[in-house]
């Protein structure tokens, strides 16, 4: 926990300044954005005896207090403490920003008529947040033959408030995959509730053996404090040294397909040639007449 003790801004009583009477602690002053924090403030009393405090915290916007900002007591005496919890609210609009707030207490020291003042700075850093997910995988083909390229594709989502900056995208399967086949793939700036789609493509190694086989998907990014983040999802799929008989059979279908169509195009041309075939021979029959 953040622990931050503010910083005297000015003790007056009425135009001429003097040594503080109060300590004033906080915590919980790093907020997170599109969330409610707690922070928590101390006013202690480190001087002499006072009467009629009036202690008052002021937050700059857009930063939104939930509960009292604003704290009596008759007498306050040496080493008394205040100690309160409020809920701060920071919208996500404010990610990335320093502000500055303050705690005024107006008090008078015992055995004076003058009022005093002291103004204590606070100040506030809200940071944003970044969730990944990645969706939608999908593996083509699969099954794979040993020595084929196989493609894997999904799209990470960021449900966060900031963008996950400098992503990129790789893929581990230890000793499936042959050695240098498998490259990074460069995403970049991925931004808030904007789905972000890669590709990556490997060749499996040529000794890789029949059966499931299991890889891991790393989704690499740097945070707004430059903070390096890795994201795992494990995916799995499977290497047969053959196809089988359904996929040879899919194979032998899309073929016969094929064979039909050139057939079917073929035909109209193939009629064609016979119809001018005939109309030669009949013209020439003609001229040999006359």
């Amino acid at each position: 926990m953040l622990v931050i003790t503010t910083l005297l801004v000015g003790v007056q009583v009425g135009h001429t300044a003097t040594s503080s009477n109060l300590s004033v602690t906080s915590t919980g002053t790093v907020l997170i954005a599109a969330r409610n924090n707690t922070l928590t403030i101390e006013i202690l009393n480190v001087g002499k005896y006072l009467k009629e405090l009036d202690v008052a915290l002021t937050i700059p916007p857009p930063l939104v207090l939930f509960g009292d900002n604003h704290w009596i007591r008759s007498t306050f005496s040496p080493r008394e403490l205040i100690h309160v919890n409020l809920t701060v609210f920071a919208p996500s609009s404010a990610a990335g920003a320093a502000s500055q707030g303050s705690i005024v207490a107006t008090y008078k020291v015992g055995g004076e008529t003058t009022p005093t003042t002291e103004t204590h700075a606070i100040s506030f850093l809200v940071r944003g947040w970044i969730d990944i997910r990645v969706y939608e995988i999908t593996v083509d083909p699969n099954p794979v033959l040993p020595g084929q390229e196989i493609t894997i594709s999904g799209n990470i989502l960021n449900r966060g408030v900031i963008p996950a900056m400098y992503a990129n995208v790789t893929i581990d399967a230890g000793q499936t995959f042959a050695q240098g086949s498998v490259q990074p793939t460069y995403v970049g700036e991925i931004d808030p509730n904007a789905p972000a789609p890669f590709t990556l493509t490997a060749l499996v190694d040529s000794t890789a053996s029949d059966g499931t086989h299991q890889a891991t998907i790393s989704v690499f990014y740097v945070d707004d404090l430059q903070a390096d983040h890795v994201m795992e999802i494990p995916i799995s799929f499977i290497v047969v040294s053959k196809l089988s008989t359904t996929e040879t059979a899919r194979t032998s279908i899309t073929s016969q397909l094929l064979s039909n169509q050139v057939l079917v195009l073929g035909f109209p041309v193939v009629v064609v040639l016979v119809i001018v075939g005939v109309y030669l021979r009949r013209r020439r029959k003609r001229t040999d007449s006359t």
